[in-house]
């Protein structure tokens, strides 16, 4: 046989080979997507159905009118939660359908197989052996790390964001010194990709950022050391060692030219969500999801288990003090992982299963080089017995992760993340169907309790599933404010809203819950379930009818029918009882609140805050009513005496004139004072109002037409730079 013949044998021999193990990850990858998801029999809500539901009505909408589509990705990338990451996925569940299944195999094969991929070649690069055996058997490994698999079963779709971030990594990795110019604009392009994706990876990228500029320290450090050493011992004194402050100046530039490329990328593209992620203090308005140390350090234990954690340490460890890894990979690695560490177990601590994917790589690389390090070190019946432990507890802890078992295993395995089952399915769909009919115009439903088990999102799922795309919306639930960090109050919402469903007891997220919150957090919730339970003046306005439906979990639901309106005498003293009750003020909460803002709207939509004491009112239509939004209290501090001003505009013209009313209220919710104007398109006037009386707490600013009636849409009006002097 030929040195060609050889040559033309060998090369395709890898390639079947290579070929295989990638056949077989996917049929591992789809069978044990198709078994997980067809056991699963619930309605899936909050981020569970949110990302799925997203992605299929991008599809549809590419389906329907392509053009539509694209003008609304691209505006959405203002948002903070942008469709960019699921335009990968519409080619797919176009061609498979809209189901469930079709959805979770689609993020499956696009993103979580070339992200298993990915790790693969980071893993080739930090073990310097076999580098075929070493790809395939990391890529083999993470199947069985459950929580490769979980967040993606559960219906996240953030791991697209970590293909950039890994590629980013393997690029940094191939060429640790950046000598190829071009890697720093493609990396930069990368870790601006996986943010744009998703909004958390900021925190990958600035773990990049602080592993590339410590790593480049470390060598700094090791050059003088060696270049002291050589001005010890070489006549040479130049050539010995590079000088290390040139090395220090060009990796800084270097890094420097990756973060500038990045946030060029960003303003570019998504300017507005730019710079709202640079100026919005997220870590307060996510503090409801900020768990304690001791919390989310027994979560991660609970993810993956002890034994795993135990595995990863001893396999960086092992391959660092045993030299069996590279060096520049093994020290970008380790500090990647440390900072990622620190990042969501010490600072950040949220516990939502989609932020593992920012720990998964670290264990794999670690349980990688553990089998590795051992193959490679020990010898004889030490070496198999190790290998044969370690395999066969990756085994058992992906059995135990992912199958339906209920035994306890003191977090030495991980917890079990079983196919989602409601044994209340059929009582859930009484109650879908009983408030369809109760309310067929879309009246707003008040949906009292936030928890994984029973919540507004729930509700509105259920009903998609079980009507026709053309009807399932109209069941009008209203399943906000939920988090006291990130909401409002929610007078508004109880004032407009036309039923009532409260379950018994509380419902709320509880600490072993997936989609976990702080405890205490939910007071924004409690204060609605008080008021009903507690028969609270406000609920007098509604009437207990005589259905009641009994889900798992010994919950009993019960529906309230509004019988008439709530005075504004009522509306002031239930929310001087919310605000007695609520010890902190909510964390998007505004000085003005607007009592009958539309519920499509979201929070503040008719009330913008321009600096610290100048507002921006806009009486914005009220959907499905010919009535504006009119009425807005003043929940800021007062004194006796309250002077309210403001420059007044109506954009219509054909608008006949306004008036507008200021009263003054105490905490009984008896009036004070009042005081009035009147403005049309003539007047030159602006808004100049002062009421004054003894302990005064509100201020209530109406908008009326002329003749005192509710204003009509010809008649909507502006405020700008709105004023309480006190």
């Amino acid at each position: 046989m030929g040195l060609f013949d050889f040559v033309s044998f060998k090369l395709p021999r890898k390639f079947l080979i290579d070929g295989f193990f990638l056949f077989l990850v996917v049929l591992v990858t789809v069978a044990v997507t198709s078994i997980y998801v067809s056991s699963e029999h619930t309605f899936y809500w909050w981020d569970y159905a949110g990302y799925n539901t997203a992605t299929v009505n991008t599809a549809n909408l590419f389906r329907d009118s392509p053009e539509r589509a694209w003008r609304g990705v691209i505006e959405s990338l203002s948002k903070e939660k942008n469709l960019l990451i699921s335009l990968p996925l519409v080619p797919f569940i176009l061609l498979f359908g809209e189901s469930r299944l079709s959805y979770i195999l689609s993020v499956s094969l696009i993103y979580v197989l070339p992200f298993r991929l990915l790790l693969g070649a980071i893993s080739a690069k930090l073990i310097p052996v076999y580098s075929r055996r070493v790809f395939w058997s990391t890529v083999l490994l993470s199947l069985l790390i459950p929580m490769s698999w979980i967040p993606t079963l559960r219906g996240y779709l953030d791991t697209g964001g970590c293909v950039f971030v890994a590629l980013a990594i393997l690029l940094y990795l191939q060429d640790v010194k950046l000598k190829a110019w071009w890697k720093i604009p493609l990396i930069g392009f990368l870790l601006a990709a996986a943010i744009l994706w998703r909004r958390h990876f900021a925190y990958s990228a600035i773990a990049f950022f602080g592993a590339a500029t410590l790593q480049a320290f470390i060598e700094f450090v090791v050059l003088i050391y060696r270049r002291e050493r050589a001005l010890s011992s070489s006549q040479d004194k130049e050539v010995a060692v590079p000088f290390p402050y040139r090395c220090l100046f060009e990796s800084a530039v270097k890094l420097g030219l990756i973060a500038a490329t990045s946030l060029t990328i960003l303003m570019l593209v998504a300017g507005d969500f730019t710079r709202s992620a640079l100026t919005v203090d997220y870590r307060n308005l996510y503090v409801a999801w900020s768990l304690l140390v001791n919390d989310i350090l027994t979560r991660y234990a609970d993810f993956y288990g002890l034994g795993t954690w135990l595995l990863v340490l001893i396999g960086f460890s092992a391959g660092i003090l045993t030299r069996m890894l590279v060096p520049a990979a093994a020290i970008f690695v380790s500090l990647f992982g440390v900072f990622s560490l620190i990042e969501w177990l010490l600072v950040l601590r949220y516990g939502y299963l989609h932020y593992t994917i920012h720990i998964t790589p670290i264990a794999l690389l670690g349980i990688s080089t553990f089998f590795w390090t051992t193959w490679l070190t020990l010898k004889g019946k030490v070496r198999y017995f190790m290998l044969g432990a370690a395999g066969l507890y990756l085994v058992l802890n992906a059995a135990v992760g992912l199958i339906p078992l209920k035994i306890d295993l003191s977090r030495l395995f991980m917890a079990n993340f079983p196919p989602l089952v409601r044994s209340d399915y059929d009582e859930v769909v009484k109650l879908v169907e009983f408030l369809r009919k109760l309310a067929p115009n879309e009246e707003p439903i008040y949906i009292v309790g936030a928890s994984n088990n029973f919540n507004a999102n729930i509700l509105r799922q259920a009903n998609r599933k079980l009507n026709p795309p053309e009807g399932w919306w109209k069941l009008n639930t209203i399943g906000r404010p939920q988090i006291d960090s990130r909401d409002t109050y929610p007078l508004p919402e109880l004032l407009q809203s036309q039923y009532a469903v409260v379950a018994v007891p509380f419902q709320q997220v509880l600490p072993t819950d997936e989609q976990v919150l702080r405890s205490q957090e939910q007071d924004v919730v409690k204060v609605v379930y008080d008021a009903f339970t507690q028969n609270w003046e406000i609920a007098r306005d509604f009437q207990l009818l005589p259905e009641q439906f009994k889900l798992e979990n010994g919950v009993t639901v019960s529906v309230y029918r509004r019988v008439r309106p709530t005075d504004t005498a009522t509306a002031v003293r239930t929310l001087d009882a919310m605000q007695r009750q609520i010890v902190d003020r909510p964390g998007t909460q505004l000085d003005w609140i607007s009592l009958h803002q539309s519920i499509y709207t979201s929070a503040n939509y008719s009330v913008s805050q321009k600096s610290n004491n100048l507002y921006h009112i806009v009486t914005n239509p009220i959907k499905n009513s010919k009535k504006l939004d009119t009425s807005f209290l003043y929940l800021g501090a007062i004194s006796d005496k309250a002077k309210v001003t403001g420059k007044l505009n109506l954009p219509n013209k054909q608008c006949p004139g306004i008036a507008l009313r200021l009263t003054l209220w105490d905490k009984q919710g008896k009036l004070v004072d009042s005081a009035e104007m009147a403005y049309s398109q003539k007047s030159d006037l602006g808004l100049n109002l002062l009421v004054e009386g003894k302990n005064p707490i509100y201020l209530l600013l109406e908008v009326l037409s002329s003749s005192k009636q509710d204003l009509t849409n010809q008649c909507q009006l502006e405020i700008n730079n709105l004023a309480v002097s006190r």
